[in-house]
């Protein structure tokens, strides 16, 4: 492979993956990791990526609208995301269960409202999310946070190492959210990143419950997380649009309006 192609192909593996290790591209290359560093020193030139201790990250390239700082996602429509948060944690958790969630606005309330239930297992990859439930562990309830990057922007823990934590793991529920929905590209956020690990989350649960208040429908963002058919559930408030509802309804997908 000519160094150029090489360097292509590079770009490509790390725009999939999100970030890989310095030993990961060359095994997967087959070259040194001298010859990897080179490369990579070039990418970040380019502002392609960004190296890392012993490896890289993807950096963000937005499509679409940008992502909105952490305290600008939880001033937005409040009330509508304590709704949305208090229905799914009364409809969908049951005693004993293993719950994924993610550090979305509207999921991390959840994670403040699960106190009447016991021998809850709550994996999350998320700060905020982290914070909520941590007055509830005790004997009776327990939570497991994976490693990985921090995002400051978003408090979550990214990368390969959040990857493979979800990975591990058979949860009975994920409780799931995104920034933008649009019939085309589904459920999308601004961050390969946190797409990445939500996407590991998927995999790992039986049931996916969506929540998503009605104002990110039609927006879009860069990276889609989930496509309708990846789902179960989808809880929004009266916002949304008949057709939409009927749409969504139509592919499969149980409904329910807050």
């Amino acid at each position: 492979m000519l160094p150029l192609q090489r360097k292509q192909a590079l770009l490509h593996y790390i725009s999939e993956h999100g970030a890989a290790t310095m030993k990961e591209l060359s095994d997967h290359f087959g070259v040194s990791e001298m010859t990897i560093r080179r490369d990579l020193n070039m990418l970040e030139k380019e502002k392609h990526v960004t190296r890392s201790h012993g490896g890289v990250v993807f950096r963000d390239v937005l499509g679409g609208e940008e992502e909105p700082d952490l305290a600008a996602k939880q001033a937005s429509n409040q009330d509508v995301k304590d709704r949305l948060a208090a229905y799914a944690s009364e409809r969908f958790v049951r005693d004993g269960d293993v719950l994924i969630l993610e550090n979305g606005t509207t999921v991390s309330r959840m994670a403040e409202l699960l106190e009447g239930y016991d021998q809850l297992t709550l994996l999350t990859n998320g700060m905020e999310t982290l914070s909520r439930f941590r007055p509830l562990v005790s004997e009776r309830n327990t939570i497991i946070c994976c490693g990985g990057i921090l995002r400051d922007v978003s408090g979550t823990f990214v990368g390969p190492v959040a990857e493979e934590f979800f990975e591990r793991y058979h949860a009975d529920t994920l409780f799931l959210s995104a920034l933008g929905y649009v019939v085309e590209d589904g459920f999308t956020d601004p961050n390969l990143l946190d797409t990445q690990v939500k996407k590991a989350m998927i995999r790992s649960a039986k049931k996916v419950v969506m929540l998503l208040d009605s104002s990110k429908i039609g927006r879009r963002f860069f990276s889609t997380v989930a496509h309708l058919g990846d789902i179960d559930v989808f809880i929004t408030d009266q916002g949304i649009s008949a057709e939409d509802k009927k749409y969504i309804e139509d592919s499969g997908i149980e409904v329910h309006i807050i």
